[in-house]
């Protein structure tokens, strides 16, 4: 892996052109992953890097940028590739050079210039300070005298006009080098010549030709493979830059729709700020993405059992699940447009789940509201039962004394002197009174409050509907 060091002296010496500071743009990094013969998890690093940067000098926050691991995975593969195929269509070049030579020594050496130009080239993005100007100034000179020897060498051109375009800050010269690269190009290798227009409309930018770069890509563009989007990207830059604010929002609208590391690129890219159309196209897609994933809540809640269940004591499902949909609407609008994009369906399950807790936790409390009510009415009403219960106790008592008086009576009758406590009359006074007491009693220990037994009703039928909400869900 590449260290931190060179990582930090790329991006400072050679991805962010003094013109172009602080806004990186991945066309800055394309040819120098060929140069260095960068690996994917490297170039990777550096668009992060970059958008970094983008977004630390706009102050805002990288935070999301961590859940964009993927989408940089993906640049970073589309990129590799992209070097992978400029290095064999150099290799054939060279080749084809070397047959049209017809052992010119001369033609041979121009392009030994050229390859060599590239070397110092590479070397110096990873020497330091003091050397890379050297090597950068060797380059164009080598570079300068092998076109002086063949001047239809167009990749010596383009990596001439590149170097004039990102390292010298020579506009004019580099769109010389890249238009003719462009013409030679178009003859002999076509999909390299669009990936030198891509270069020509970024240096015609630089000169404020506006209307020349978006010109240029939008000839690029049906040549653009289908998940290509930077092509989009840069064309909605120039767009907007030259006044089409409208093109600009249509080409900016299909990238950032397919793409949310595009729309953190677009919150600060400088073509766009202070343009109200293209502002309001990043937020109206903010808006689509909450609208698609209110649509798929909706859309499950019409399926789920609970739409149409009927719930006990009134309880309206629909009402409650409104209710913390438009609560999760409130954080959605807080959450970054990657999150929105990447969790849509995520999101809504989570919306959808915690509709239903939400019904569980209401049907719970009704229950235990209810619960609460009935505690208070048997508080209210409990001196009625501990006074059967007082009744039943002294029915007892006397029920217990009467059979002690006939089993002491009993005993006397054994010895003959039964005939004290003769006493019939008064116990069975007292059995009476017994009995009255006893069925009074009884009777108050079984009183239930008015309303009672309908209050528990409602509490075991909403915790019934608990019981069979959790086993379903």
């Amino acid at each position: 892996m590449m260290s931190e060091a060179l990582l930090a002296q790329q991006m400072q010496g050679t991805i962010s052109p003094i013109r172009q500071c602080p806004t990186f743009h991945r066309l800055n990094l394309e040819y120098v992953a060929f140069l260095r013969g960068l690996q994917p998890p490297n170039i990777a690093k550096l668009l992060d890097n970059g958008i970094r940067g983008n977004l630390h000098q706009s102050s805002k926050s990288g935070e999301e940028m961590s859940s964009l691991h993927a989408e940089m995975e993906w640049q970073a593969t589309t990129i590799f590739n992209q070097s992978l195929q400029l290095l064999q269509d150099k290799e054939h070049f060279r080749k084809r050079l070397l047959a049209n030579s017809n052992g010119s020594f001369v033609l041979y050496r121009a392009g030994m210039s050229a390859d060599l130009a590239s070397k110092k080239l590479s070397e110096s993005l990873v020497v330091s300070d003091t050397g890379v100007s050297q090597r950068i100034l060797l380059a164009e000179q080598l570079l300068i005298d092998a076109l002086s020897v063949n001047e239809h060498n167009y990749r010596a051109h383009f990596e001439l006009g590149w170097i004039y375009l990102f390292l010298l800050d020579k506009l004019p010269e580099s769109t010389f080098h890249l238009t003719f690269a462009m013409q030679q190009a178009d003859v002999c290798n076509p999909q390299f010549a669009q990936f030198v227009r891509r270069h020509l409309a970024d240096a015609w930018y630089g000169l404020q030709k506006f209307g020349e770069s978006a010109e240029l890509m939008m000839s690029v563009l049906p040549h653009a493979l289908p998940g290509d989007l930077e092509v989009r990207y840069e064309l909605s830059r120039y767009l907007a830059a030259s006044g089409e604010t409208q093109a600009a929002a249509q080409q900016l609208a299909q990238v950032v729709g397919r793409s949310p590391l595009y729309y953190v690129q677009a919150q600060v890219e400088p073509d766009f700020a202070g343009n109200s159309e293209l502002v309001g196209v990043l937020q109206d897609l903010r808006s689509v993405r909450v609208q698609r994933i209110q649509h798929y809540v909706h859309a499950q809640w019409q399926q789920n059992a609970l739409a149409s269940l009927a719930l006990p004591d009134q309880i309206d499902s629909g009402a409650l699940f409104q209710q913390v949909v438009e609560q999760h609407e409130r954080v959605m609008t807080h959450l970054p447009y990657v999150t929105l994009s990447q969790r849509e369906q995520q999101i809504g399950a989570r919306i959808l789940a915690a509709s239903q807790q939400r019904i569980i936790r209401e049907v719970r409390l009704r229950s235990r509201h209810y619960e609460q009510v009935a505690e208070k009415e048997r508080q209210r009403w409990s001196w009625i039962n501990q006074t059967g219960g007082l009744l039943v106790h002294l029915s007892t008592i006397l029920l217990l004394a009467s059979l002690m008086f006939y089993l002491l009576r009993f005993v006397l009758d054994l010895f003959g002197i039964g005939n004290l406590l003769d006493a019939d009359a008064m116990v069975s006074n007292i059995l009476g009174s017994m009995l009255l007491l006893g069925s009074a009693g009884t009777m108050l220990l079984q009183f239930v409050p008015w309303g009672m037994k309908k209050l528990l009703v409602k509490q075991m039928e909403l915790d019934n509907t608990v019981s069979f909400l959790k086993s379903s869900s």
